[in-house]
C-alpha cells in the first residue's frame, strides 16, 4: 500500500511537471507573438509555482516591460539581481524600465554595472549617456558620447550627443560666473560670443565694449569684435582689432591654466582646471563651447542621410535659426518622404519661423489624416489668427482644446479670436487661464477690457493696473535695449 502511494505521487509530480513545461512553452509562444498581456498571468503561476526561479521572474518582468507596464517589471528585475547580480539581460531591462518611467538617476547604477561587464556595448553606453545627461551630469554624460564616437566616427548620434553635452557644461558654468560676477567683464565677453553667434550685433558690440573698458587685455577680446567688424562691413576696422589681439597673444600666460591650455587648443584639459575664480570659469565655459562646436562639425563629414539632416535641424532649432532648420528637415524629407515625424518637425519649425503663407496649406493637409490632432490644431488656428482670420482660426483652436485643454498658448489665441470677432464675454474664461504666460501684458490687457464689456470694472480696473505693471516692466527693458552703443570704431 505504501508503495502504490508513493507511486502515486511519483505521478501526481510528473503530472505537475509536464504541465508546467507546457505552460512554459505556451507563454514563450505568446511573447514571440507579441501577445505580452496574455503571457503575463502564465508566469505569474508559474512564479508561484517554481519560487525563486530567476529565469521565470526575468520572463515575467520581461512580459510587464513589453506589455507597457515599466512600473510592475521592476521590481521583477531587481529580483533577479539580488540573486543574480551580473545578469545581463535583467540590468538591460531594469536600466530601460526606469528610462520609460521617466526616472532617469535609478538608471545610471545598473548601466554602469552593464557596462564593466560589457564595455562595448554601445547601446548601453548611450543610455548611460542619455541618462546623465537628463540627471543634470553633462560633463560625466560627454565621457560616455566621447567613447562612442571614437569608437565609431560615423555615428551621428554620438556626434550630436557630444555637442549637445558640452553646450550644457557650458551653460551651467557660464550660470555659475553670473551668480557669482554677473558684472564681471568675463561675463560681457561671453554674452557678447553668444548674441554675435545669434547675429545680434548690436548688442553684441554692446557688450564687447563693456568687457573692452573693464579688462582691454582680455585674451580673444579682440578677436570676436574684429569679427563682428568684419560681419557689419568694417574691415579696416576689424585690421585694428587683429592687431591689438596679436599683440595680448603675445603675452606668456600662467603654465596650466585654464587660460593657457585654451590658447594652446587643449580644450579638454582647460575643462578639467578646478574653476571657483570668474577667470577660471570664463576660460572652462569657453573651451565648452569651443568643443560643443568641434563636436558639431563632424556632422558635416558624414554620409548624407535622413538622421544627419534631422539632428542638424534640431541643432538650428535650438539657436532659434528656423529658416535654416526648415531647410534641413525639407532635405531629410528628401531622403525619407512622407516619414511622419519629420513632417511634424518641418511644419513646427515653419510655424516658429512665422512661415504662415507656407505653413498653412502644409497644416491643413495634415489635419486630413488626423484631425484632433491638438498640436496641429493649435498651428493652424494660431498662423490664421496672425494672418487676421480669426473666425476661421476659431474651429482649429476649439478643437486642440478639446483633445488637451493644458495647451496655454491655444487658450490665448482662442481669447484673441474671440474678443476680435466680437465676443469678448467668452473670451474671459481662455485669457483667465493663459494669464501664466502673459509676458507682453496684452493678456491682461485685452482680459481687462472684456471685463469691462461684461460690466465688471472692478476686475477690469485690477488686471488693467497688473498691466501697467509689466507694460512698465517691457518698456524698462527696450530702453535698456536702445541704450546699446551703435557700432563705431575701436576707441583704443
Amino acid at each position: 500500500m505504501v508503495i502504490l502511494l508513493i507511486a502515486g505521487a511519483g505521478f501526481l509530480l510528473r503530472a505537475q511537471d509536464n504541465s508546467l513545461a507546457e505552460q512554459s512553452h505556451h507563454a514563450k509562444e505568446l511573447m514571440a507573438a507579441r501577445r505580452y498581456e496574455e503571457a503575463i498571468p502564465i508566469y505569474r503561476q508559474l512564479v508561484k509555482a517554481l519560487p525563486g526561479n530567476p529565469g521565470l521572474v526575468l520572463n515575467l518582468g520581461l512580459a510587464e516591460e513589453m506589455a507597457g507596464h515599466p512600473d510592475r517589471a521592476v521590481p521583477e528585475f531587481q529580483s533577479v539581481l539580488k540573486v543574480q547580480p551580473d545578469n545581463v539581460p535583467a540590468l538591460t531591462s531594469l536600466a530601460m524600465a526606469d528610462l520609460q518611467l521617466r526616472q532617469p538617476e535609478p538608471a545610471v547604477a545598473p548601466l554602469r554595472k552593464l557596462l564593466t561587464l560589457q564595455p562595448d556595448n554601445r547601446n548601453a553606453r548611450g543610455m548611460l549617456a542619455g541618462a546623465l545627461m537628463a540627471i543634470g551630469n553633462p560633463e560625466d554624460a560627454a565621457a560616455q558620447y566621447r567613447k562612442l564616437s571614437a569608437s565609431d566616427s560615423t555615428d551621428a548620434k554620438a556626434w550630436y550627443g557630444l555637442g549637445s553635452a558640452y553646450e550644457a557644461a557650458a551653460n551651467a558654468t557660464f550660470q555659475k560666473l553670473t551668480k557669482l560676477a554677473v558684472t564681471s567683464p568675463y561675463w560681457a565677453a561671453l554674452v557678447a560670443e553668444s548674441r554675435l553667434q545669434r547675429n545680434q550685433y548690436r548688442s553684441a558690440f554692446f557688450f564687447y565694449r563693456h568687457a573692452s573698458d573693464q579688462m582691454f587685455n582680455l585674451r580673444g577680446l579682440h578677436a570676436g569684435l574684429a569679427q563682428l567688424y568684419r560681419k557689419t562691413g568694417h574691415d579696416d576696422w576689424a585690421l585694428i582689432e587683429d592687431k591689438q589681439e596679436s599683440e595680448i597673444s603675445a603675452h606668456p600666460c600662467i603654465a596650466k591654466s585654464a587660460e593657457c591650455y585654451f590658447a594652446s587648443g587643449k580644450l579638454l584639459d582647460a575643462t578639467q582646471v578646478s574653476a571657483s575664480q570668474p577667470e577660471a570659469l570664463f576660460w572652462r565655459t569657453k573651451a565648452f563651447n569651443a568643443l560643443a562646436i568641434d563636436s558639431f562639425s563632424h556632422l558635416g563629414e558624414l554620409p548624407d542621410s535622413p538622421e544627419l539632416h534631422a539632428i542638424k535641424a534640431e541643432i538650428l532649432k535650438g539657436h532659434e535659426q528656423y529658416k535654416e532648420a526648415a531647410d534641413e528637415w525639407r532635405a531629410a524629407l528628401k531622403l525619407a518622404p512622407g516619414d511622419p515625424r519629420l513632417n511634424h518637425e518641418l511644419l513646427t519649425t515653419l510655424f516658429l519661423a512665422r512661415d504662415y503663407d507656407a505653413v498653412i496649406p502644409m497644416l491643413q493637409a495634415a489635419l486630413q489624416s488626423d484631425t484632433a490632432a491638438p498640436h496641429t490644431n493649435f498651428m493652424l488656428g494660431d498662423s490664421l489668427l496672425r494672418m487676421e482670420h480669426p473666425d476661421k482660426a476659431i474651429p482649429y483652436l476649439e478643437t486642440a482644446l478639446k483633445a488637451d485643454p493644458h495647451l496655454l498658448q491655444a487658450q490665448a489665441s482662442l481669447g484673441f479670436a474671440l474678443s476680435q470677432t466680437g465676443h469678448p464675454a467668452e473670451a474671459i474664461p481662455y485669457f483667465e487661464r493663459a494669464l501664466e504666460i502673459d509676458e507682453d501684458g496684452s493678456l491682461h490687457y485685452q482680459l481687462a477690457r472684456a471685463y469691462q464689456s461684461a460690466g465688471k470694472p472692478d476686475r477690469a480696473r485690477e488686471l488693467m493696473a497688473q498691466y501697467q505693471q509689466i507694460s512698465e516692466k517691457s518698456q524698462s527693458a527696450k530702453e535698456e535695449v536702445a541704450k546699446e552703443a551703435e557700432i563705431v570704431a575701436p576707441s583704443h
